[in-house]
């Protein structure tokens, strides 16, 4: 029997996602694994090119591979890592690595430790803490702090693995309540500061032309900044089922990249042309959030959606997806069991890919003004896919979300559009930008309505 070479790659990759899955689960000794990359070479080297024998030993070797990558992934533990202290009460140093997480009653910093004084004595350090800290005073991106806290361990938090949530962002230590204070500032990282004062800027400008809960909603549309919205506002679009239109992951940003081509379509460009225009507003949307990680996954897979649909070859994006996955495995292995946005990002994807050509013959029936039909069968080629997952996940199923999405999401790329617009003009001249920003006062009005009313039925929202 003879495989193609793209039968070779796609059985290598999925060997190689099955190793990472399994370490996920189970250590095993290196000893076994020197065994069977052993046995992995002496089945390649007897194979013929092309042949059965071939390709079990090329799966054999990915499947070491991605198990070799998951384990490397962990880290040693030892004196010189800050998670070696926990259940300890200590003072370090540390730089805030990454835009403070602002909640409605704390803020969250990702702090990458470096100095620990220890009985008097100073040792260098490494690894990240995640302090929590009360609202006020707040500290900036690349401030140095000093920092006296009870270290902890990550517990698990009833069904949610909260360890192995903050593992693939490889922080093992939380301060939960500490005394902080601001040492310095650390000078690195001139770009991403720059961005996220940008991002600063934006967020203010929104708040001047567009009163709440508008304002925080148009940010989680435009840059993910959903966190400043209210609770009873996420509550609403958790049980409508619509939450993914701020959500920021490759399923959010497939679909939204998906509507938008629609729209661009419908308005008389060209699919080549509207590729373009998206790709751009995706690679602008990574850099304004500052390039986090999850975020250039999701933006990836946001382009290859935008690819299977320009070039109208969603059959042969098969391998795309599963090189993808690799390399962000490589990057991350830690991800693939324990990031259910990775997950969804992946499902929505398929969906949209292989799914929504079926979907659009089912909706022939619905009128097309602005290619609606297209942008409604993609999210609902989304839905169909993800929707075993969230159930699993989160033990919950949007009864009302076909419903839901029917009504808003028409109207999401035109609020998107006219949002930035609206926003960008605020920036050069903000009675400009409160004047374009009234229709889109308007448009995220209706959204917000129609939320709350479909999440006021019992039955919207099934807990399972």
């Amino acid at each position: 029997m003879k495989f193609r070479k793209s039968q070779l790659v796609l059985y290598s990759c999925l060997s190689f996602i099955a190793g990472v899955g399994l370490a996920s689960f189970v250590v095993i000794d290196w000893k076994i694994i020197y065994g069977w990359v052993l046995l992995g070479v002496i089945i390649l080297i007897f194979g013929r090119i092309k042949s059965l024998l071939m390709l079990i030993g090329l799966c054999l070797l990915f499947f070491v591979l991605g198990v070799s990558r998951y384990q490397l992934s962990i880290p040693n533990i030892n004196e010189r890592h800050i998670a070696f202290y926990n259940e300890q009460k200590v003072i370090f140093n540390g730089v805030i690595g990454d835009e403070p997480d602002v909640r409605t009653d704390q803020i969250k910093y990702k702090i990458a430790a470096e100095k620990i004084v220890i009985n008097g004595q100073a040792k260098v350090i490494k690894g990240l803490v995640l302090v929590n800290a009360p609202l006020y005073p707040q500290y900036q991106f690349n401030d140095i702090l000093e920092i006296n806290c009870q270290l902890a361990a990550p517990q698990p938090i009833e069904d949610f693995k909260y360890d192995k949530f903050l593992a693939k962002e490889n922080i093992y230590a939380v301060c939960y309540r500490g005394q902080l204070k601001l040492t310095g500032h650390y000078h690195g990282s001139i770009i991403k500061s720059a961005i996220l004062k940008i991002k600063t800027k934006l967020i203010w400008v929104s708040g001047q032309i567009l009163p709440e809960p508008q304002a925080a909603f148009l940010g989680g549309l435009l840059w993910g900044a959903k966190k400043g919205m209210p609770q009873n506002v996420l509550d609403d679009f958790t049980r409508s089922g619509i939450t993914h239109i701020i959500a920021v992951s490759g399923y959010n940003i497939t679909i939204i990249a998906v509507a938008l081509t629609s729209l661009f379509i419908g308005l008389g460009l060209s699919r080549q042309r509207a590729f373009g225009l998206i790709v751009l507003g995706i690679a602008f949307f990574v850099a304004i959030t500052g390039f986090p990680a999850s975020i250039i996954r999701a933006g990836v897979m946001g382009t290859i959606v935008l690819m299977s649909t320009t070039l109208g070859r969603a059959g042969k994006i098969t391998n795309t997806l599963a090189i993808t996955a690799v390399i962000m495995l490589l990057f991350n292995p830690q991800v693939l069991i324990y990031d259910a946005g990775f997950q969804l990002s992946f499902l929505a994807t398929l969906g949209l890919v292989y799914f929504s050509p079926t979907m659009s013959k089912w909706l022939k029936w619905l009128p097309n003004p602005l290619n609606i039909r297209e942008s409604l069968a993609t999210t609902l080629s989304a839905i169909a896919f993800t929707s075993p997952l969230i159930l699993w996940q989160f033990g919950r199923l949007s009864v009302i979300a076909p419903l839901a999405n029917l009504l808003v999401l028409p109207s999401i790329p035109m609020m998107m559009l006219l949002g930035f617009i609206a926003v960008t003009l605020g920036l050069i001249w903000l009675p400009l930008g409160q004047l374009v920003a009234w229709p889109v006062w308007l448009g995220l009005s209706y959204i917000l309505n129609i939320a709350s009313a479909l999440a006021s039925f019992n039955w919207s929202n099934l807990e399972i």
